[in-house]
């Protein structure tokens, strides 16, 4: 047997805990099988679960042919086109709805792509064929597609080649579009020194791209200024009207980051389930909250109250529902859940919690939803009422 295909079926005997995944470095390709292919449908499913009709859905992959395995099996793109068949009919018909547009940078790749699709044993019964937008034809299908969607998820590395960085940087004045972006900061950094011509973090930055070159000047530490780009980057997204949430992936044993895998989006009910799906590979803080990435320290506490001094903590959670009230007051807990945590590591367990402490400290009262009469257990289709 190949050793490769030994390796791949030792991993699956062996991972049976999320957090197992990432004790050895990731390729960016087991990252998009482990996590987009996984997220895809639920992304879909997002859709469905609103009031309007879902006719078009764009499933645009600037990185198609990433890694192409051996022995026959097929690139994730593929079994991304596996996964919208296996949901043919019902009311979430993901093969009657979906259109897949796929692009592949290595010009030699790119044109076996087609060949390699058609070849594939259910091909015929997608209703969306996919489209290689290695041809200029299909690109103007996608622009002129991109009016009537219901929406789009584009699976891009942002600071990859050409045609990556301005799907990318067009796909954010899209506003039915969402983002789903893996990329090592290494390429992030390298664009923010590349001064030759404008490129697509330049174009976001804007104003901030001075202050951002100038921190560089100054400061030696690599991880502040990962620290500091990333949050120049997240801001920028901030002032486009868009959300982003980040898991952070660094390498086993190390403070260096390997990979960055963030969604970016309108849609609060998307951040929730990228979140939800990506929690099991977390590691938790002694108060129950989970740091957002893989092979993260968590900070040991000598004391809890120290919580306090921690960017996210039980404590912290607490104190800000409390001086927010009045934007969450009488909502459901799922719903406060859905509107606070986006850009946020907390999980619901950490918003039930919250708001059980929160009815210990006397700062809440819990209603039935119905009768708006006063009830003392809390579930989550509870309305929170706010004394403060």
């Amino acid at each position: 047997m190949h050793q490769s295909v030994e390796k791949r079926i030792q991993e699956i005997v062996t991972v049976t805990d999320p957090k197992d995944f990432f004790k050895q470095k990731r390729s960016t390709a087991e990252l998009k099988e482990e996590i987009f292919l996984k997220f895809f449908p639920v992304w879909c499913e997002t859709l469905f679960a609103r009031q309007e009709p879902v006719e078009k859905v764009l499933y645009v992959d600037a990185s198609a042919g990433l890694s192409l395995p051996e022995e026959g099996e097929m690139p994730v793109s593929f079994k991304v086109l596996k996964s919208i068949y296996a949901r043919t009919g019902g009311r979430q018909d993901l093969n009657k709805v979906v259109q897949p547009f796929l692009y592949e940078g290595n010009k030699a790749l790119a044109t076996m792509l087609p060949e390699l699709a058609e070849a594939l044993p259910f091909y015929p019964e997608l209703h969306q064929k996919p489209l290689f937008l290695h041809l200029p034809e299909n690109f103007d299908l996608l622009q002129e597609q991109e009016q009537n969607a219901t929406a789009a998820l584009v699976f891009v590395d942002p600071f990859g080649n050409k045609f990556s960085q301005e799907l990318w940087a067009r796909s954010l004045t899209q506003d039915k579009t969402d983002l789903f972006l893996v990329f090592d900061y290494k390429r992030m950094a390298a664009h923010l020194t590349n001064q030759k011509a404008p490129n697509c973090l330049q174009i976001l930055l804007g104003d901030r791209l001075p202050d951002v070159l100038s921190f560089f000047s100054k400061v030696t530490s690599s991880a502040k200024k990962e620290a500091y780009a990333l949050k120049a980057f997240a801001e920028s997204l901030t002032e486009k009207g868009l959300s982003s949430s980040r898991f952070r992936i660094n390498l086993p044993g190390k403070d260096q980051s390997s990979h960055h895998v963030w969604f970016v989006s309108r849609n609060d009910v998307g951040h929730t389930k990228f979140k939800e799906l990506l929690l099991p590979f977390c590691e938790v803080q002694e108060d129950g909250v989970p740091v957002f990435g893989a092979n993260l320290k968590t900070v040991r506490l000598l004391v809890p109250e120290y919580s306090k001094y921690l960017e996210h903590s039980l404590v912290n959670l607490i104190d800000d529902l409390v001086q927010n009230a009045s934007l969450y007051n009488s909502m459901m807990l799922e719903k406060i859940y859905e509107k606070h945590n986006v850009g946020k590591p907390y999980s619901k367990a950490n918003y039930q919690t919250a708001i059980e402490k929160l009815k210990e400290q006397g700062k809440i009262t819990l209603l039935n939803p119905k009768t708006g009469q006063v009830v003392y257990k809390l579930n989550s289709a509870c309305r929170i009422k706010f004394k403060v």
